[in-house]
């Protein structure tokens, strides 16, 4: 949503006029635009956003960090060292910083994607170098991680360049999620039995297809590609 630097009211991504004031932000110079945010709602109302993201991350630090303190003092006590208190504190930390990342650089999304990626890459790398008995990182964890955000940063672009963000979303996303699915299938197996055998996720994605078609037909057929605001309500 974005907002009026007017009045403050929240307008949709392809409103250009605020139906409040009237008053049309996209012409607006910039020295207009830094006395709006400074002495109008607006500025009021993403100042106090930035300040909601600020206590978000400071809370959640502290829970993290404490709840990392509590897991390995009790390992520490009952397990006479560290052990399942590695995998817990890896899993806390690797939150917190996907949380960070996400509260840091808000909507950016050319930050966020691949700071997730990086972050949650890093976490499954230390989970296995804990379990040295099985390497299962390079050959099942690395590429499906990487699979899963190819996944939603192209519904993400989709969602992004789509002029209509109707059924035909859903029906992309379908597809790329049978893709995934198939994806997955492969390197498990290959990973488990050195051989490749596609078997569930060639039903998946039989499964899926028609539902593909039909939402594609729907939308640009049937409904001419109406939003998908009109049927939910987003």
């Amino acid at each position: 949503m974005n907002l009026c630097l007017n009045c403050g009211v929240e307008l949709e991504d392809d409103i250009k006029q605020c139906p409040l004031c009237g008053k049309n932000t996209g012409e607006l110079n910039e020295k207009e635009k830094v006395f709006l945010n400074e002495n109008y709602p607006s500025g009021i109302i993403q100042l106090h956003k930035k300040e909601i993201r600020r206590y978000i991350w400071e809370l959640s630090g502290i829970i993290a960090f404490s709840g990392i303190a509590v897991c390995t003092i009790v390992d520490l006590i009952i397990g006479k060292g560290l052990l399942w208190s590695l995998y817990s504190d890896s899993s806390i930390l690797g939150a917190w910083i996907c949380l960070t990342i996400i509260l840091v650089a808000f909507k950016n999304y050319f930050i966020i994607i691949p700071g997730l990626l990086i972050s949650i890459l890093t976490v499954l790398f230390l989970f296995d170098l804990i379990s040295p008995s099985s390497a299962w990182f390079f050959p099942v964890g690395l590429p499906v991680t990487i699979a899963v955000f190819v996944l939603f940063s192209s519904i993400t672009v989709l969602w992004k360049i789509a002029h209509f963000r109707g059924f035909n979303i859903l029906a992309f996303a379908f597809l790329l999620l049978s893709g995934f699915c198939i994806i997955t299938e492969v390197f498990i197996d290959n990973y488990l039995y050195s051989s490749v055998d596609i078997k569930w996720s060639a039903i998946v994605a039989v499964s899926l297809f028609p539902i593909a078609m039909i939402l594609l037909f729907v939308h640009y057929r049937m409904k001419r590609g109406k939003n998908l605001n009109r049927y939910f309500h987003i």
